[in-house]
């Protein structure tokens, strides 16, 4: 079976080399201010969340006029939204003597205080061999479910993160997840999120991004009922968001995607900008042409997620290098990665050009000739290529 691809006359491309089937939507999205889920014109008695409360939902709005004393105050960026000035030493915003004296996010406050009322104490770390015999007996979500209870708040940062990659090993060994499974796994969230309370302001860079990683992979995986995530999960995910803000630059490129992906799948309430542009600025260039396709497809997808719940988009000439790193691998995709990847993009509302759209024929045509793709799957990428404008013939 052979499909060829023919664009109609579309808007011209894009800085990036991209085309928007809703070109205006993009170029005229009103700049998201004071939280990530209200739109609209900024007002003088708007102000943005700063970084250390930038959570929607969760945090206060303080006085632009207490931290924009300096010369980067909040201005408008290149693509149209309101941008925060960001911490002017990323070394000593991590340090820990910085994360000593830092106070205390509210997020965070909530699990502190949420831990204190459970009467979780702190207590002396178990051996992390001691942990993973523990976690090497465990083979079902109550019993895991168990595991977390009996350990809360004896738990250090390198055994939070294998417990977290047990409960992601036992997601991916579950095709179907039934409701007492689900209700085990979120019960187990949250005597995680509990025993992380006062492991948060001390955090290494890796274990926050391998906790919202797991967090995201369980998500994905269907464990975690989106609409039912757990007030405190909620509350972990958002005081680990604020953690990770100075420290993305010490990300690799898949530990960068997969962050993205935790972050926008487990907040309801959306992403501070302030965060999405440091993100944004950190995985620019180099950084996004070495992950793996496992890795851009889940950021196309949380794209899609952040488009969908709060209307934000990267600018455009990101965009075009994420393209340009998703063609350059379009021939390692599978059949379902491909179909993923357009409805995202259709999602997105964002054409490629017509090369870009010839390497993907390519790989499409290959998938479909080594009947390597189911029919919903085939279905599914010449939908999303109608709802883009892209006719076949």
């Amino acid at each position: 079976m052979h499909v060829s691809a023919q664009l109609s006359a579309g808007p011209a491309c894009s800085p990036g080399g991209w085309k928007a089937k809703a070109r205006t939507l993009v170029a005229t999205r009103p700049p998201c201010v004071a939280s990530p889920g209200t739109c609209g014109t900024p007002q003088p008695s708007q102000q943005r969340l700063q970084p250390s409360n930038a959570v929607a939902g969760v945090g206060v709005s303080v006085p632009g006029g207490n931290n924009n004393s300096s010369g980067s105050g909040s201005g408008p960026s290149s693509s149209g939204r309101a941008v925060s000035p960001m911490p002017t030493s990323r070394s000593s915003a991590s340090s820990p003597s910085a994360a000593k004296q830092r106070p205390l996010s509210q997020p965070l406050q909530i699990l502190v205080r949420a831990a204190a009322e459970a009467r979780v104490a702190s207590a002396a770390p178990a051996e992390l061999s001691e942990v993973n015999s523990r976690l090497a007996a465990t083979s079902s979500w109550p019993a895991l479910q168990v595991l977390a209870l009996q350990y809360q708040g004896r738990l250090d940062q390198q055994s939070v993160v294998a417990v977290l990659r047990r409960a992601a090993q036992l997601a991916a060994g579950t095709s179907s997840p039934s409701q007492a499974e689900q209700y085990a796994c979120a019960r187990f969230l949250e005597s995680m999120a509990m025993s992380c309370a006062n492991l948060i302001p001390a955090m290494a860079p890796g274990t926050v991004a391998a906790v919202l990683s797991t967090l995201g992979a369980l998500g994905v995986s269907g464990m975690v009922v989106m609409r039912q995530v757990p007030y405190m999960v909620v509350a972990l995910v958002q005081a680990l968001i604020l953690a990770s803000l100075p420290q993305l630059h010490h990300y690799s490129p898949p530990q960068l995607a997969y962050v993205l992906r935790g972050c926008a799948l487990l907040s309801p309430s959306g992403l501070p900008e302030v965060w999405l542009d440091e993100w944004q600025s950190v995985t620019a260039g180099a950084v996004l042409r070495q992950m793996p396709p496992d890795a851009l497809d889940a950021v196309v997808a949380s794209l899609q997620t952040l488009y969908q719940r709060q209307n934000w988009l990267p600018e455009d000439g990101w965009l075009g290098e994420l393209l340009q790193a998703v063609e350059a691998q379009l021939g390692d995709y599978g059949g379902s990665e491909l179909r993923h990847l357009v409805v995202a993009l259709a999602g997105l509302e964002v054409r490629p050009h017509n090369g870009w759209l010839g390497s993907f024929r390519a790989a499409f045509d290959q998938r479909v000739a080594a009947a390597e793709m189911a029919p919903h799957e085939i279905a599914g990428v010449l939908y999303a290529f109608t709802k883009l404008e892209v006719a076949f013939a």
